[in-house]
């Protein structure tokens, strides 16, 4: 839980969210995506949010498949072909860094990535599941830990690719990893938070 902190991320902003365990930061991305009411203050999202967790799932199936979970379902209409559904796979896919992975393999989008995304590198499948997230469309991407499970060049080579691919989305980042934040970064750091005083969150 936390109080007493104030933050503000426009859209084209990357916001980095500090703090040691136990600070409140789950619990800020639940409040972000309405699956908790603030108890005091106000936390507002203009235009729709969505999570990219730390241990974020990929199921035993391809490429394609596990992106097509992103896609919200009236996007994903019956019949489509896939000259016309893999344009917006691609977009996703270049967007995290992705794209000359993918179009490398034999079996493109095609390709299985085994149980877990066992198939693929660590640093593949964290870029897999965020390219799952920006495909539902949302204007605010909520990254928990993006590099925790990388080295730090495989860490940095995705944020790189990422603030370059998200530079039209808000962004918010949960992050241990000081290397994670730039200076131009709006910051919210919770281990300063107070006992007192309500919160206000405006993002978006």
């Amino acid at each position: 839980m936390f109080s007493g902190v104030t933050a503000t991320a426009a859209p084209g902003t990357w916001l980095a969210v500090t703090g040691p365990s136990g600070a409140g930061k789950s619990t800020l991305l639940a409040v972000l995506l309405g699956f908790l009411p603030a108890a005091t203050g106000r936390a507002a999202v203009t235009g729709t949010a969505a999570w990219c967790p730390q241990e974020a799932h990929l199921f035993d199936s391809t490429l394609r498949g596990n992106l097509m979970l992103g896609v919200p379902a009236a996007e994903a209409v019956p019949g489509m072909t896939h000259e016309r559904g893999d344009a917006g796979l691609e977009a996703a896919l270049t967007a995290v860094g992705l794209s000359t992975v993918v179009w490398r393999l034999p079996a493109g989008l095609d390709t299985r990535i085994g149980p877990g995304g066992s198939f693929l590198s660590g640093g593949e499948r964290q870029r897999l599941a965020v390219a799952r997230t920006l495909l539902t469309g949302a204007e605010v991407i909520l990254l928990d830990e993006p590099t925790a499970h990388l080295d730090a060049q495989a860490g940095r080579e995705m944020l790189a690719d990422l603030r370059a691919g998200l530079k039209d989305r808000t962004v918010v980042m949960v992050t241990h990893n000081p290397a994670d934040i730039q200076p131009d970064d709006a910051r919210l750091d919770l281990s300063a938070a107070s006992r007192a005083g309500a919160a206000a969150l405006l993002i978006g």
